[in-house]
């Protein structure tokens, strides 16, 4: 099991100046929140939403319908002028910063403006709307202490959490060796902290948007932000004068909005927002070939050479990762040509290229890879602490801190992947044995 290096828990370190998060449960938030917005000169006029507490979790806000709305209306926009983003970090700081990653650019933007600027900032008033991720909400595990991520333990979501959790402190090591160090009238050590680069790393996560799943041309967008994930919504538009959310069906008044993050499991959802979707249609699991996939004789040479064609140059076949969606028409192009590829026995011909394992093969091959993925999702489901029955009884005993019990719901929804994905392997087996036994029989009567 990875560990997290050592650094002070975001949840036990006050961020060090103004207690961001104190006032977004105060039951006058929207009316502050709106107020600024026109403020800023932002058009309202299409804007039928408040900003209130929600019940995705404890100390969650999101959008809901003041009026009924239509698929198409607005939602919520955010003009360009309000919006976080790099460009306004190089216009700030100059070409130090031109070269860092967009998130990194705009989290020491985010500590610039609310811990250095304070009151004085623009979006001073934005700031109270946002969470200290201090016990306030359950917040990004990556934020997570180590006896908290062992809720996590056997999940997808909890490499990619220590992983995060390291890179951020290795960002932050290298700022503070260079830019931080270089300037420090510009970056002042008792606002560029290790914990608020921590918190403004998680802003930045849980709240900006790209236009693509690298995230370029990240931005925040005050207002827009606040609308929380459902897998069906539609996603955020971005024009050349702001970001702009759309309905995607009729809303009535005290509804709830949503917006769309992109296609995300539940471990990203954790690892990036803090919160599970117990419906999500983007599920997903992941098998490791070394972990759960064998490459093996007969043919090995040639099953890795096909692995390399099927997941593209530079890419290695031994380490392979490859997603179990809860959809399983999504398996056709990678998964089941993998399983294809790594059933092929000695009676076998070798394909000359992998597409030619995209299509359903003869029964006998069939069923050796339905029979191997089903052994592979065996060996996924061996790497949780508890069984599936009983992380769902430790959830319903109750009793467990936030942060705990979202550990178990991920471990729970992926386990219950498992379980579907398993048993549908198994039916596919099954059939295509029948098949053979059909086959066989046929040309033994030819």
């Amino acid at each position: 099991m990875l560990t997290q290096r050592n650094s002070a828990p975001a949840s036990a370190s006050a961020i060090s100046a103004i207690e961001v998060g104190s006032e977004r449960q105060q039951e006058n938030l929207w009316p502050e929140l709106f107020a600024w917005v026109n403020s800023t000169g932002m058009d309202t006029s299409d804007i039928a939403v408040e900003v209130t507490p929600v019940t995705l979790g404890p100390g969650e806000l999101g959008v809901v319908a003041k009026t009924r709305l239509e698929p198409g209306d607005i939602l919520a926009w955010a003009p360009k002028s309000v919006l976080l983003t790099k460009d306004k970090a190089v216009a700030l700081w100059g070409d130090d910063v031109a070269e860092l990653p967009d998130r990194v650019a705009i989290a020491t933007l985010l500590i610039h403006e609310r811990l250095v600027r304070g009151s004085q900032s623009e979006w001073s008033t934005y700031w109270k709307t946002l969470p200290a991720f201090n016990g306030d909400c359950v917040g990004p595990s990556f934020l997570w202490t180590t006896e908290e991520l062992e809720w996590l333990d056997g999940s997808d979501g909890y490499t990619a959490s220590v992983q995060m959790h390291d890179t951020l402190l290795d960002e932050f090591e290298s700022l503070q060796s260079s830019l931080f160090n270089q300037r420090p009238d510009d970056f002042p050590s008792s606002a560029f902290t290790v914990e608020n680069y921590l918190w403004a790393a998680a802003v930045v996560a849980s709240r900006a948007y790209g236009d693509d799943s690298d995230g370029t041309n990240l931005a925040i967008a005050p207002l827009v932000d606040f609308l929380n994930h459902k897998a069906g919504a539609l996603q955020l538009t971005r024009f050349s004068n702001g970001i702009v959310a759309y309905a995607h069906k009729h809303y009535e008044a005290g509804e709830q909005v949503w917006v769309n993050y992109g296609v995300k499991s539940n471990a990203e959802l954790v690892s990036q927002y803090g919160f599970i979707d117990d419906d999500n249609q983007d599920e997903a699991i992941f098998l490791r070939v070394g972990s759960h996939l064998q490459i093996s004789e007969p043919h090995a040479a040639a099953k890795r050479a096909l692995l390399q064609e099927l997941l593209g140059e530079g890419s290695d076949p031994d380490s392979a990762i490859l997603k179990v969606a809860r959809r399983t028409r999504d398996w056709e192009s990678q998964l089941l040509p993998t399983v294809r590829c790594l059933a092929l026995g000695a009676d076998d011909v070798v394909p000359v290229t992998i597409r030619e394992l995209v299509p359903t093969q003869h029964p006998r091959l069939e069923a050796a890879a339905w029979a191997l993925l089903e052994e592979a999702l065996q060996r996924r489901a061996s790497d949780y602490p508890a069984s599936l029955e009983k992380d769902r009884r430790s959830l319903e005993a109750g009793g467990l801190p936030e942060r705990h019990a979202v550990g178990l719901r991920l471990r729970i929804s992926e386990q219950e992947l498992i379980y579907v994905s398993e048993t549908h392997a198994s039916q596919k087996r099954e059939v295509s044995l029948a098949d053979l036994v059909h086959l066989q029989s046929s040309d033994a009567k030819a």
